[in-house]
């Protein structure tokens, strides 16, 4: 199975068991997270009480690479403003875009305003 790039919501939903969840387990086996994006996982699992040790669990379950957000990264996430401007793609959205893009890998999602984001990168939701 080929790797994948995990968005905030696919590894917040198997550190929750949401809906979905199983899907991460499947498809994120070594796959890689954008340091923004594992950043923005923990502070939003600490906004719902869950400890930190939770991601870090989940992080070596599925054995994630945390990729650097470099000058590479940043100037391919600003690349797709203007693409995503009217969908409200957050910063961490398009860090997390500009990851797979660099990578060549497509992303794991439980956001499904992403399926109207066409900027080369395969989209593939988890509900």
């Amino acid at each position: 199975m080929s790797k994948v790039v995990l968005d905030t919501s696919a590894l917040l939903a198997l550190c929750f068991a949401e809906q979905g969840a199983k899907k991460v387990a499947a498809r994120g086996q070594d796959g890689l997270m954008s340091a923004v994006n594992y950043s923005e996982t923990i502070a939003k699992a600490s906004d719902y009480g869950l400890a930190i040790d939770t991601v870090h669990h989940a992080l070596a379950t599925l054995k994630l690479t945390i990729v650097p957000f470099d000058e590479k990264h940043a100037v391919v996430a600003a690349s797709f403003r203007p693409l995503t401007r009217k969908l409200n793609v957050s910063f961490a959205d398009r860090a997390c875009l500009s990851a797979a893009a660099v990578a060549g890998l497509p992303v794991l999602t439980g956001d499904r305003k992403w399926e109207n984001i066409h900027c080369g990168v395969e989209i593939m939701l988890i509900r």
